[in-house]
Order: structure tokens, then C-alpha cells, then sequence
């Protein structure tokens, strides 16, 4: 595994080391550039050496900032408890929407067990946590699920927060409606609380100031979301496992919507290739789709059809 604290402490380095040769330069202080640079060079070394070491597991220090936060001593109990358990709702959520596609409005979500974090240690810098995945100190020569799903959070928390309201705007289109509501809650609880958050992965870090948690609760409050499960019977005209994509006329109906499915509808379907008991484009099935209605601060709508399960129906008419 690597050591998200000492990552996290050479950033700091990093940082300060390449504003004092900047600094050094300017004055022409051929002395005080060397010696920074020499270490900085080290420090580079390092940190490069640390991130060759990642075990490619589910690894990230979460770090709070503001008002619910003494500097880097202590924080607030219940604001910190209620934040590490939204942040776990997203990782379960998304988690889910990548590996079964099963997201019910309500209950217990599937796979939440395989998607938990724990707690390994306390994160300085401001104050925080580090968390990972329960099998972390076992290595893994390709990223785990887990660590994906982080890196996908942490990548939505970057669309959330960004100062382009355009390329929001666009990027909201792919997220899963309940992903949204999971990030609703934890964008919630940072602008209430006045805090700021940074969060730190192995090999990237991001840091997210005030404005840009004000700027993410503001687009949540002006997007509304809806869910809404259906079950259609309707003619599969077109189905990609690969890319998790499909295309589905339903009885009745003229149009073809197009979608994704989850990453078990296409496992199924490829073992039943390897079965010789592919399915058949052009026949018949009951579809369980998850309808997302996003509506955006622009007022567009986005409209997203996933199917959760695929079973054979009779021909039409019998």
C-alpha cells in the first residue's frame, strides 16, 4: 500500500519547495535556487518512488476544512460522523450502478458490504481521515473496483465544483440519478456545516475551497431528480456488452430508446455466448428499467433508461 499521509505531506513540499525556487530566481540567488532545487529533485524522487509502490487498491484520505475544524487538532464529532457517511453512500451507490445496476429507491442497496470502507488512521494537513478497502493490504496488479468507484467520486466531485457552468451542464447528463441524490446529501452537509474538503488518492489530489463547494450546493438545489423503475415487454433491437449499451421497442410503441445496462446483465449475457444460448436480437423480453429524470439549472431535462434485468418473453401475439 502506499502512505496517503507522507503523499500528502511531499504535495506540501512540492509545492512550497517549487514557490521558494521561483522566489529564489527572481532574486537572483544562485545559492538558494540550487539548494531548494536539489531539494526538490529529492522530493520528486520520492514521491515517485511512493506511487510506483501503489497497490492499486481502494485507498483516500478525506480532509475537512472551516468551520467544523480547529486547524489540524480536532473536529467536530457529529459533523465529521454524518460526513464519512454520506461519503459512503456515494461510493456504495456508485459502486452499485457499475457492478449490478440494482439502485431501488428504497432498501438496502446490493453489494454495499463489498463497497464498505474502514477507517485506517487519522489524516493531518487540515483534519481528516484515511480510508480503505477491507482487503487494501493485499496487493492487486490492476485497480480494484473499489478504487475505480474513489476515483469516479472523486472525479464527480471536480464536475460539481468546477467554474464552467457549460461543461456541467454536460457532464451531469451521465451521472445515475441516484449517484446525484448521494452527492446532493454530502454537498448539503459541507455548505450547512461552512466546510471545505480536500481528498487525496495515490496518484491524484484534489482540493475544494469554499467557493466550490457553494457553487455545487448551489446546482443541486436548482436540479430536480426523479426516479422511476418500470417494467416494459418490447422487441431488444440492439445490445452492445462491451460498451453496455442497448436499443428496445416496446409493444406499442414507435420510438426506440436506447440506454445502458449493468455491468450483470452483460456478464449473463456473455456466459450465455459462451453457452451457445446467446441472445437473439429481434425477439422479445421483459425489460426492468430504471427511468432518471434530471432536470437541469437550465431548465433542459435529461432523460436516462437503464436496464437492470432482461428476461425472455413469448413472441408477440401468442
Amino acid at each position: 500500500m502506499s502512505d496517503l499521509q507522507r503523499l500528502s505531506d511531499l504535495e506540501s513540499q512540492k509545492a512550497e519547495l517549487e514557490a521558494l525556487v521561483v522566489e529564489a530566481e527572481a532574486d537572483g540567488d544562485i545559492v538558494g535556487r540550487l539548494n531548494f532545487s536539489t531539494r526538490l529533485e529529492a522530493v520528486n524522487k520520492e514521491l515517485g518512488s511512493l506511487r510506483e509502490r501503489d497497490a492499486r487498491v481502494a485507498e483516500i484520505s478525506i480532509l475537512f476544512d472551516g468551520a467544523p475544524v480547529d486547524g489540524s487538532r480536532s473536529i467536530d464529532a457529529s459533523f465529521a460522523a454524518q460526513a464519512l457517511s454520506y461519503f459512503q453512500g456515494i461510493v456504495t451507490r456508485i459502486f452499485a450502478s457499475n457492478s449490478s445496476g440494482e439502485l431501488a429507491q428504497r432498501g438496502k442497496i446490493r453489494g454495499s458490504d463489498l463497497s464498505a470502507l474502514y477507517i485506517r488512521g487519522v489524516a493531518t494537513g487540515s483534519f481528516g481521515f484515511i480510508l480503505e478497502e477491507k482487503d487494501a493490504s493485499q496487493m492487486s496488479a490492476v485497480k480494484t473496483p473499489i478504487r475505480e468507484t474513489l476515483e469516479e467520486a472523486t472525479a464527480l466531485f471536480n464536475e460539481f465544483t468546477q467554474e464552467d457552468e457549460d461543461d456541467f451542464l454536460i457532464d451531469v447528463d451521465e451521472i445515475n440519478p441516484r449517484v446525484f441524490t448521494a452527492l446532493a446529501k454530502f454537498f448539503r452537509h459541507l455548505e450547512k456545516n461552512e466546510a471545505a474538503l480536500k481528498a487525496n488518492l495515490p496518484d491524484r489530489q484534489y482540493s475544494f475551497d469554499r467557493a466550490g463547494i457553494e457553487r455545487a450546493y448551489r446546482r443541486i438545489t436548482e436540479t430536480n431528480v426523479k426516479i422511476e423503475p418500470v417494467t416494459w415487454t418490447g422487441t431488444l433491437v440492439g445490445l452492445s456488452p462491451i460498451k453496455r449499451t442497448f436499443d428496445f421497442k416496446r409493444d406499442g410503441a414507435e420510438e426506440i430508446i436506447s440506454g445502458k445496462f449493468s455491468h450483470q446483465v452483460s456478464q449473463d449475457y456473455l456466459e450465455r455466448i459462451e453457452n451457445e444460448e446467446g441472445i437473439t436480437l429481434g425477439d422479445r423480453f421483459h425489460a426492468e428499467i430504471e427511468i432518471g429524470t434530471i432536470r437541469k439549472p437550465d431548465g433542459t431535462i435529461s432523460v436516462s433508461y437503464t436496464v437492470t434485468d432482461l428476461v425472455q418473453a413469448p413472441p408477440y401475439g401468442s
